[in-house]
């Protein structure tokens, strides 16, 4: 009953992406740790690829919410109708684990002489964003929980 309550709501996916944002300031920090080590290459996540699967989980969501529900006899069982078997499946099956890692990041600015592709500036407004972004998430997260709390108590 409680897991259905909190499906119907956003709270999953601003779950994951809270998630994937705390687990990419850390590479983020690692970055700017890593500054002045000579050779050293920055890493990230892959935001890209994070962004198509929260796109893909949307898209799952929606799907399943417009999908017409019938117990008529003549309609298709869960596992023929692609939709249904797409809505059927958890979030966190549509989050790789791979989405959570590090991985060697390009950068479209100079490469130094000692083969490092690091930048100050850049990792600093990449972590400024990103905080940005857990805080938004964080906001609408509370708000979730807040309408969730209201239902709950139907207080008006």
């Amino acid at each position: 009953m409680m897991n259905s309550i909190f499906e119907s709501t956003l709270i999953p996916l601003l779950e994951k992406g809270a998630a994937f944002s705390e687990k990419r300031q850390e590479v983020l920090m690692g970055n700017v740790a890593n500054i002045d080590t000579p050779n050293y290459k920055r890493r990230d996540l892959p935001v890209e690829d994070f962004q198509k699967a929260l796109q893909k989980a949307i898209e799952r969501r929606h799907q399943s919410r417009i999908q017409p529900k019938s117990n008529s006899i003549h309609s298709a069982p869960v596992s023929l109708n692609p939709i249904l078997t797409q809505a059927t499946q958890t979030i966190d099956d549509l989050f790789s684990p791979e989405l959570f890692k590090a991985v060697e990041a390009t950068q479209n600015n100079l490469t130094f002489q000692d083969g490092s592709n690091r930048s100050i500036e850049s990792e600093m407004m990449d972590m400024t964003r990103n905080t940005m972004m857990q805080s938004q998430l964080i906001e609408l997260m509370i708000s979730q929980m807040n309408i969730l709390e209201t239902a709950i108590t139907e207080r008006v």
